[in-house]
């Protein structure tokens, strides 16, 4: 009885996988490294090059600014028939976070609306990152986790939109009217918090 044939080789991976401990950072990856994989294979380096974009030539962002995630714009949207204007606030640097903490935001009760983040990656590929939205009133928390993917770097942003297609809705009625203390931050898979902000927000009637 003749040997089973012996398997093919796996592709490499590009991007690590969570729990990978023997990666010096479990959520990133270097694209100087993955270029360098099996550089004589032409079908190969077309892949590669259609993964990472801009970066595969060069381009990984600012590289004067040691961040990897960098959140250009924090929006809510709100719905068409709301006829009410985005809530804007910039989040790149220290002075737009204070800025949202010590505005707020200020929504109607009942209001359709939906989160807008403009965001940038920098320096590595980053994989799994979230936004995790916390909203804390009288001791009591809910939390929702939107995932949004994996990325490489890049001097164009990204936009990510939640929901995609629909709307959310605000809380309303009498007993949900009030401030809410919010807290927002963006973890990669290797539970990396780039960024961790908080403002207040005030349901009103």
């Amino acid at each position: 009885m003749s040997a089973p044939p012996p398997k093919p080789p796996k592709p490499p991976s590009f991007v690590p996988k969570d729990g990978d401990s023997t990666t010096e950072n479990v959520a990133t990856a270097k694209v100087a490294d993955i270029l360098a994989l099996n550089p004589e294979d032409e079908s190969l380096r077309k892949y590669k090059e259609s993964l990472l974009g801009s970066a595969a030539h060069g381009d990984l962002g600012d590289t004067s600014d040691p961040r990897k995630l960098i959140i250009e714009e924090f929006r809510i949207v709100f719905a068409p028939e709301e006829n009410l204007p985005d809530i804007v606030h910039t989040l790149s640097s220290p002075a737009g976070i204070t800025k949202l903490a010590t505005d707020g935001v200020t929504m109607k009760e009942g209001v359709k609306f939906k989160f807008k983040i403009t965001f940038r990656v920098q320096h590595v590929i980053l994989a799994g990152i979230k936004f995790v939205n916390t909203m804390t009133r009288m001791m009591i928390s809910e939390s929702e986790e939107l995932m949004l993917g994996s990325y490489p770097p890049s001097s164009t942003p990204h936009v990510f939109e939640f929901p995609k297609w629909d709307y959310s809705e605000a809380p309303k009625g009498m007993m949900f009217r009030g401030k809410y203390k919010v807290n927002n931050s963006f973890i990669d898979s290797g539970k990396n918090k780039h960024l961790d902000f908080e403002y207040e927000c005030n349901i009103v009637k």
